[in-house]
């Protein structure tokens, strides 16, 4: 595995069950750059943390996984798990 997405999948293993579950619903209607569209919701919901880790590197490639998934974690309020993970960008 790439370093980013197991720097992905740390950040998401961090989460309470409730994080977990705030991250898929702000995850599913975060503003994206040009080009990239949202993973369809119905299809976020039963998803573990490694299964979410392997969508979101599927859907967006690491790099821009990584860059989003530390968007949604400072939009939550989770700074210090968005500065961990921006650390290894």
């Amino acid at each position: 595995m790439g370093k980013k997405r197991d720097a992905i999948l740390e950040a998401l293993e961090n989460l309470t069950p409730d994080e977990l579950k705030k991250f898929k619903l702000k995850l599913g209607v975060a503003p994206l750059r040009q080009g990239f569209r949202n993973i369809p919701r119905g299809s976020l919901g039963p998803l573990d943390a490694v299964d979410l880790t392997d969508k979101l590197v599927s859907f967006y490639r690491e790099d821009y996984a990584t860059e989003l998934t530390v968007a949604v974690l400072q939009d939550m309020g989770l700074q210090e798990e968005a500065s961990r993970l921006q650390a290894v960008a």
